[in-house]
């Protein structure tokens, strides 16, 4: 009998979240394009420095170009164009999340002419540092919502000398089926880019996390996993464990819980207490994109779900207004709607459509209806504590916050909150508890920004294939032959000798 791992709370029967009742994602038969007029591209979209332009107001930009850079010693991811056009401005904006940070604004010439280094790698007997350098100046971050970006994550599992590689297929919110969606078109990307990634960083293992009910994406991973046995040259064992379809379902440290009965504690890494280190299956696709075809992270797919159920999937330039998708997708926007960006029970309302991107992390656009829910005082039901799945005392810590007893609130294991919006979705009351307790820990994390900085990050970001320069570019990275690299610093990625694909 096959294991099914998961954590042991969260999970609710009879309604909406009872996913084992969901009905499947409609499954097109052509990944829909969106053609945007303009985007809007944000220098800063994950977790790091922001990028400095490295193109000027009146310039012609083309679709896979670098626009933006960020200078060496500190983390950060540089930023491509998904267009063809003019850069019409370069200004400052928030996003929803609170992050201020420049954008550069490209107008489209509708000729979608990429730039000249977009071209595919015809020899892929390449080392892992050249695997690495890719990866780097093609700006790939985690697009599952951590938005670290993927160079560090590698660098730090090197350091660590992680056994296992966590390829994370839980795509566990209601409605949002991108990850899905990238699996079941192109499970070869995702098997290949883990791969690449796994041998770059040296690991012995990779685990495709995936859940128990997504019948069809498991057959899909297993050809895919048999073909790059036979492709690859790599010492690699490959597995698919099999998870209980529970929200949330995913974040690390439940994952950690689930694979390792493991309780990571607050800034607890996997790299450094499982030996583990963990990517999302569209960034290790991603990864593929660009080893493979030399297209770096420009677009992604997006899935665009409404609360009547009904949801499908677009692929977007990064940049791309919010107003342009529901454009191309519904003609006009609907008044009697809320446009979240992000996912139904994670995600932040938008107020201003025309002005607000999506990012390399924005997963979803969730459109749902306008209802404004009675609310009445707490009732002891403790129905928000059954509900965490990190064993937070959601009503106490709730209370003291109100109170300005801020302190004590954390003696109740706040600072755990990892803001899926469950305790708000189950209360009968109708209280907004995620949202207090998430502006609390968002308002105690900034006042004491030393204590939750995230560990590690920068290990050889600087010296893995010696100086890069401050404006490098995706295809000035130097690649080097199987043949001028140590043994214990090398992998060798399908079709050896460099045949052409």
């Amino acid at each position: 009998m096959t294991k099914l791992y998961s954590f042991y709370s969260g999970i609710f029967a009879d309604n909406a979240l009872d996913f084992s009742k969901r009905s499947s994602y409609i499954r097109e038969i052509m990944l829909e394009r969106v053609y945007p007029q303009r985007i809007i591209v944000p220098m800063k979209q994950g977790l790091g420095a922001e990028a400095v332009p490295t193109v000027n107001v009146g310039e012609h930009v083309y679709i896979g170009q670098c626009i933006g850079i960020v200078p060496d010693g500190v983390i950060g991811a540089p930023v491509h164009s998904g267009i063809s056009g003019s850069v019409k401005d370069i200004r400052k904006i928030v996003l929803p999340n609170g992050i201020t940070t420049k954008v550069i604004e490209i107008v489209s010439d509708n000729k979608r002419t990429f730039h000249e280094s977009i071209v595919p790698r015809h020899n892929l007997s390449i080392n892992a540092k050249t695997v690495m350098g890719i990866i780097k100046n093609s700006g790939i971050i985690g697009m599952g919502g951590e938005g670290i970006p993927v160079i560090a994550k590698i660098s730090r599992a090197r350091k660590y000398n992680v056994k296992e590689l966590l390829v994370n297929c839980l795509q566990s919110e209601p409605f949002a089926t991108s990850d899905l969606y990238r699996i079941n078109e192109s499970p070869d990307y995702v098997v290949s880019g883990a791969t690449a990634v796994a041998g770059a960083i040296g690991t012995e293992k990779i685990r495709f996390l995936l859940s128990d009910n997504r019948k069809a994406e498991k057959e899909v991973l297993e050809a895919a996993i048999e073909r790059a046995k036979k492709e690859f040259k790599l010492s690699v064992d490959y597995e698919i464990c099999l998870f209980k379809e529970r929200y949330p379902q995913g974040y690390y440290r439940l994952v950690a819980r689930a694979l390792y009965q493991a309780d990571l504690k607050e800034n607890d890494i996997l790299e450094n207490t499982v030996g583990a280190v963990m990517f999302n299956c569209s960034t290790m696709a991603s990864c593929w994109d660009t080893i493979k075809d030399g297209i770096p992270m420009f677009q992604r797919i997006v899935t665009i779900a409404g609360d009547n159920g009904v949801s499908h999937n677009v692929l977007a330039p990064i940049g791309t207004p919010i107003s342009e998708i529901v454009k191309s997708e519904f003609g006009a926007y609907d008044s009697t709607n809320r446009i979240l960006w992000g996912n139904a029970l994670t995600g932040i309302r938008v107020k201003d459509f025309d002005n607000t991107p999506i990012t390399k992390t924005t997963s979803a656009l969730t459109i749902i209806r306008k209802v404004d829910f009675p609310t009445a005082p707490c009732l002891h039901c403790g129905l928000c504590n059954d509900a965490c799945a990190m064993d937070i005392s959601v009503d106490v810590a709730y209370k003291l916050i109100e109170k300005n007893m801020g302190e004590l609130a954390i003696n109740e294991n706040v600072l755990s909150c990892i803001s899926c919006g469950l305790c708000s979705y189950v209360c009968p009351s109708g209280i907004n508890l995620a949202s207090s307790i998430s502006e609390f820990i968002a308002d105690y994390k900034k006042q004491n920004n030393d204590r939750f900085a995230t560990p590690d990050c920068d290990v050889g970001l600087n010296n893995i294939n010696g100086e890069w320069g401050s404006f490098s570019l995706l295809e000035d990275y130097v690649e080097k032959t199987v043949e001028d690299v140590e043994d214990d610093d090398s992998i060798i990625l399908p079709f050896e000798g460099g045949k052409r694909i």
